[in-house]
């Protein structure tokens, strides 16, 4: 299991660089689109180390004790992301939705607001929502991340 994991390493180590690479050497560079990118090869990443916690902890002789700092690195990482979404609503980079294919209940609150009180309120509205989302997961990520505690699940 550890080789398949360094493995996935490495192919998302050089997929991402060469994706990375693609994107930046592109005419009219988005810098949106470069740190959107970065912080999905760093999720994609540090799950692998969240996989490898899981794999020592499935071996282990001591089943008791969980690391929770990896899942805290993976939800900061995420809460980082979900700020960037969130920040793209508000400058007016990332489109409005329309309804349309997976829309669920964020989604529909913000065609909601934008149908009834135009489209910069749908704007500030859908920011508002995903920026407090990222704050709770980027929060969430850090205080398990910073955590001391070794979890113990029950003995059978």
């Amino acid at each position: 299991m550890r080789i398949i994991r360094i493995i996935l390493q490495i192919v998302i180590i050089f997929s991402g660089a060469i994706a990375l690479a693609a994107l930046i050497s592109t005419p009219n560079p988005n810098g949106i689109d470069i740190a959107v990118f970065t912080l999905f090869i760093a999720f994609l990443f540090a799950l692998t180390f969240v996989l490898r916690e899981s794999t020592e902890h499935r071996l282990s002789s001591l089943r008791g004790e969980l690391n929770p700092k990896p899942m805290g690195i993976v939800l900061l990482l995420l809460g980082i992301f979900v700020l960037i979404l969130g920040v793209t609503y508000l400058i007016g980079y990332q489109p409005m939705p329309t309804g349309e294919g997976r829309c669920r209940a964020i989604c529909g609150i913000i065609i909601l607001t934008t149908q009834i009180f135009g489209e910069l309120t749908g704007r500030l509205v859908a920011g508002c929502i995903w920026l407090c989302i990222g704050w709770f997961l980027c929060a969430l990520g850090y205080k398990l991340k910073n955590s001391q505690i070794n979890y113990h699940s029950v003995k059978h």
